[in-house]
């Protein structure tokens, strides 16, 4: 049976549920001990897709050029009303990100400047799909990133069932490819099951369930996969009851209460925690929150602004799952990426525009945090992409490769990033 098919069944028993599934889950029905796959290391990927913008989230402030280009939307300086929040001496964050201010103090926040995709692109579709599989243009890759790091250290038979989960109705490209992975619609954290959800299973039960009159009948399958396929179906089943019961079942104790926004991030992240405290041997979610190309009124400082909303979404949320997982947080790095920045200059319409360089956050307990990593290049003439926006520093596959070797313990012959060369001295962002 052909994988493409196995992967086929799988997502058609899985969507009618609200669930999608990607590669075979049959083999991995049976996970390992839980005590052998509940130290795994793990990754959060939260995605912004759009292109944020890098600096008003984190803000140059000693840069004078910064407000000269951005009259009307420059967050101000952190002795002003509703200024940044100093964190260096040079950079602040916007006022927005308390959350983040949190987790910098803790020194579990480590934002990389000047990072992104080295190309001449400004097409949303094109650089989300060089970053999320890792690769360049006409590079024949087309698997993700995260699914090779999976494919490559599968533990075959005795695989975790929920290795690797998106919480959102479409898998991102970053894990599709060979390795298995599901896409969790965020209403299922809602604490309860949808009865059409239900009612699907029980089809999809009926359907993948031998009937008792074939056996010990001896009769054979008029197909000669059907005893693959009904395997590949129940093991699909099984896998959706038991992810429906850890999303529904609520945590002894009181939970800690994650922010209802209309992006939905906190109902997503607080999936990200029951997930990983599960002891399913979880190690890869990814999160999406679209809505970051703001060319029309973006905005600065006022509670009331689109880019104000949504990063006080991302802060908070972020800051409340760090909280919410404290007695693992050496264990779950997240990265926050987006595929570019925006331009320096803002344009007539109180917005911003496609950009090059931008920027990547790491957060976790295992990151260096407390410290602004990546060679800043300011807003001088000469200094800029295309005399209007950021260079790029940093490659994002550097970023991406400490995660993978320093914290995912990725053993240094597996090549996920393919020809790509790291760079030789580190950016150090993971504790040693």
């Amino acid at each position: 049976m052909s994988n493409t098919r196995r992967e086929v069944l799988a997502a058609g028993a899985a969507g009618l549920a609200g669930l999608t599934a990607y590669g075979s889950l049959a083999k991995h029905a049976h996970a390992a001990p839980e005590k052998e796959i509940a130290v795994r290391p793990a990754v959060v990927v939260i995605y912004l897709r759009g292109g944020q913008d890098a600096l008003n989230a984190l803000v140059p402030y000693t840069e004078g050029r910064y407000y000269d280009m951005r009259p009307n939307i420059a967050v101000p300086t952190p002795d002003k009303e509703n200024g940044c929040i100093d964190l260096d001496g040079t950079f602040g964050l916007h006022p927005a990100l308390t959350g983040f201010k949190t987790l910098w103090d803790k020194k579990l926040l480590a934002p990389i400047v000047n990072a992104g995709v080295n190309s001449p692109s400004r097409s949303h579709f094109q650089m989300q799909d060089f970053m999320e599989q890792g690769r360049m243009r006409n590079s024949p890759v087309r698997s993700g990133w995260l699914n090779r790091y999976l494919t490559a250290t599968s533990a075959g038979e005795h695989e975790a069932d929920f290795r690797a989960l998106a919480l959102q109705s479409r898998l991102p490209r970053s894990m599709r490819g060979k390795f298995p992975a599901l896409a969790v619609a965020p209403s299922r954290a809602r604490g309860r099951t949808r009865d059409k959800d239900s009612d699907v299973l029980e089809l999809f039960d009926k359907l993948y369930k031998k009937p008792p009159s074939m056996e010990g009948a001896g009769m054979k399958s008029e197909r000669p996969d059907a005893d693959e396929l009904t395997q590949n179906g129940r093991a699909t089943i099984d896998a959706l009851r038991k992810l429906e019961e850890i999303l529904t079942q609520k945590p002894a104790g009181k939970e800690v209460r994650y922010p209802a926004t209309a992006g939905g991030m906190g109902r997503q992240l607080k999936m990200a925690a029951r997930l990983l405290k599960s002891g399913q041997g979880v190690q890869a979610i990814a999160i999406d929150r679209n809505g970051w190309d703001h060319h029309i009124n973006q905005g600065s400082v006022n509670e009331q602004d689109i880019f104000y909303r949504m990063l006080r979404e991302v802060g908070t949320a972020v800051s409340t799952f760090y909280e919410d997982i404290q007695f693992m947080k050496n264990m779950v790095t997240t990265v926050i990426m987006t595929e570019f920045g925006r331009t320096n200059r803002e344009n007539g319409n109180n917005g911003t525009d496609h950009g090059h360089g931008g920027l990547m956050w790491l957060v976790g307990g295992k990151v260096n945090g407390g410290k602004v990593y990546g060679d800043w290049t300011g807003l001088a003439p000469g200094q800029t992409y295309q005399n209007r926006d950021l260079l790029v520093t940093t490659d994002w596959r550097d970023v991406l490769s400490e995660v993978l070797y320093d914290h995912l313990r990725l053993h240094p012959s597996k090549q996920v990033f393919g020809k790509f060369t790291p760079r030789e001295q580190k950016l150090g962002l993971f504790k040693t």
